[in-house]
C-alpha cells in the first residue's frame, strides 16, 4: 500500500533538484522513493554529512520552516 507524503521545500533548491535528477534520467520524486527505501532497507541514511553542514543545523533548518510557514499566508 502507497503512502502519499507532503514535504516542504525551498522552491529554488527543488528546482536544482529537479535539473540534476533530470540530468540522471530519472526524477527528484523517484529519488526521495530510492533514498527512502535506502533508509528502510539499510537501518542508515545513505549520506555522509559534514558536521558544519547546514543541514545538521537545527536553528537555521527551524528558521527555514518558520520561514516557509508564514510564506504560505
Amino acid at each position: 500500500m502507497s503512502t502519499v507524503w507532503r514535504v516542504r521545500i525551498d522552491g529554488s533548491v527543488l528546482n536544482k533538484a529537479d535539473r540534476v535528477t533530470k540530468r540522471l534520467g530519472t526524477s527528484t520524486q523517484e529519488m526521495v522513493r530510492i533514498f527512502v527505501a535506502q533508509i528502510a532497507k539499510s537501518g542508515k541514511v545513505p549520506l555522509k554529512l559534514d558536521s558544519n553542514d547546514d543541514l545538521l543545523d537545527v536553528q537555521r533548518r527551524n528558521k527555514i520552516l518558520r520561514e516557509l510557514d508564514d510564506s504560505e499566508g
